[in-house]
């Protein structure tokens, strides 16, 4: 089959089809898909890829169809995507976006807090409380000493923790807890000897990208790089923020950390 017999538009329609479905599948399959939107798009994305590898495979059928005068601006709609994705890019870091701390309400708007202890479920917005049997009451995430009244978060239990902290303030309130993240400074909403320990955290995709974590009140953090890795020890404390009661930390200690990978999913 010579090339100038091919129809042109329709070769542009399959490789690029093609090209898309291959991309999104390896994504897909390596995990990198997560560097750009949420898990639960995760379906969404192998029926998108399983579609143009299906149109791919129609055009293939009709390249011998000749056309007078092929169209071919159409088909750019999926090489751009295609060449954007193939771009090397950077880590996205706090300086890149330009939302500022999601804590006090943002984190309260959140899943409906839960108090254990009172057997009471809280809705954050009415700020009704309605009876939970114990049954139905979530388990803390794993990571907790009760004997010690220490907290270890790690790596997966991030956004499970700080949901729990900020539902049950009084029961942790004095507890020590061991919290790994990125520096995260804003003069117009942290005092000097404040910071957050924080991760990004994406609802949906990577343009609504925010850090949460726990600010920190440490007499050496203007010493602190910005986005610099540490862990924080430190005794847990009821603040405030903006008007809305949320969990703190007092430092006690402090070292470097490896970075994390990834970014954290409040809504998975």
């Amino acid at each position: 089959m010579r090339a100038g017999n091919l129809n042109q538009q329709v070769l542009l329609e399959t490789l690029s089809s093609a090209a898309f479905g291959l991309l999104l599948l390896y994504l897909l399959r390596s995990g990198d898909y997560l560097n750009y939107v949420t898990p639960r798009l995760q379906p969404y994305l192998y029926f998108t890829a399983a579609v143009t590898l299906i149109w791919a495979a129609a055009g293939a059928a009709r390249l011998r169809r000749p056309r007078r005068r092929p169209r071919l601006g159409h088909c750019y709609v999926l090489v751009v995507p295609i060449l954007l994705f193939l771009l090397p890019h950077a880590p996205i870091a706090s300086a890149d976006i330009s939302w500022s701390y999601a804590g006090g309400g943002a984190l309260l708007s959140a899943p409906s807090p839960v108090s254990p202890a009172a057997g009471l479920a809280l809705d954050a917005v009415s700020g009704e409380e309605t009876y939970v049997p114990a049954a139905d009451l979530p388990a803390a995430p794993p990571g907790a000493d009760e004997a010690d009244h220490s907290i270890v978060v790690d790596n997966d239990n991030f956004y499970p923790w700080l949901n729990e902290l900020y539902s049950n303030m009084d029961k942790y309130a004095g507890w020590q807890i061991y919290l790994t993240g990125f520096v995260f400074k804003d003069p117009e909403v942290f005092l000097e000897n404040e910071f957050m320990t924080a991760r990004l955290g994406m609802t949906c995709c990577a343009a609504d990208l925010v850090p949460y974590g726990l600010i920190c009140q440490f007499s050496g953090a203007p010493a602190l790089a910005p986005d610099s890795w540490v862990t924080v020890e430190g005794t847990i404390q009821a603040g405030e923020y903006n008007g809305w009661p949320e969990p703190q930390i007092i430092v006690t200690g402090i070292t470097a950390a490896q970075e994390a990978p990834g970014y954290i999913y409040p809504f998975g």
